[in-house]
């Protein structure tokens, strides 16, 4: 008799091997999906706080999506795949809105920003006020908003160092462009060609007709003379 049952027995035993390898298998990739996940959140979170220190931006990531990610990592930890299994079609989508909203208003941000510093790289070129450097990686940082390397350096570190990273990465950078922007525009500050320089900064087309003879007789004595000449022809 246990001959006959022998067979049967190895079987069932065979099954149960591959459904729990089959089970292990689901469980890595629903893992492997959660990381991806949370890596998302991350940097979105990450390019918030460089956008606010940077750009001076105003942007909210929802406290329920943050939440979500949070509570599932727990379910993980536990072993509630199930539960997981469940959550994470609609904790995807949270996440992927979230980074959708957040990095379309970033986007939108760089390129006024960028416009103003083309605007300040034109004019320094004629007046050479301050290191073509520093103007070019602003606006390198600007066009690429290749951000990464100078968060995620030098090894694993937890969120919260990451978190502090970015932050002095935006404000460094937001640091350079206030530098760069006073010492370009501020001798015309207060002076009959603040508004043209302004104008410049913006890439703002100056018609001869909408110049006063102030300003028309401060730009000729000043070194913007030849550019501004360049501008309206």
């Amino acid at each position: 008799m246990s001959t006959e049952t022998q067979p049967e027995t190895d079987g069932k035993n065979f099954e149960k091997h591959l459904e729990e390898i089959y089970q292990q298998y689901r469980h890595r990739q629903l893992a492997a999906r959660l990381d991806d996940i949370a890596e998302a959140m991350e940097a979105t979170i990450l390019q918030r706080i460089l956008a606010e220190r940077f750009l001076q931006t105003d942007l909210e990531i929802d406290a329920e999506a943050k939440e979500a990610v949070v509570e599932a990592r727990d379910l993980l930890d536990a072993g509630e795949f199930e539960d997981l299994q469940e959550r994470i079609d609609d904790l995807e989508d949270k996440v992927e809105d979230q980074k959708r909203k957040v990095s379309n208003h970033i986007h939108e941000a760089r390129i006024s920003m960028n416009s103003h510093v083309n605007g300040m790289r034109r004019l320094n070129e004629r007046v050479e006020r301050v290191s073509p450097v520093k103007l070019q990686a602003i606006s390198e940082l600007l066009e690429d908003w290749d951000w990464r390397g100078q968060v995620y350096r030098d090894g694993d570190f937890d969120f919260e160092t990451l978190k502090d990273r970015a932050a002095e990465y935006g404000e460094d950078m937001r640091s350079y462009f206030e530098e760069c922007r006073e010492k370009i525009f501020g001798p015309y500050v207060d002076t009959p060609l603040e508004p043209i320089v302004d104008g410049l900064l913006d890439d703002y087309q100056l018609f001869l007709n909408e110049l006063e003879d102030e300003q028309l007789e401060h730009l000729r004595d000043s070194d913007l003379g030849s550019y501004v000449e360049l501008t309206l022809s």
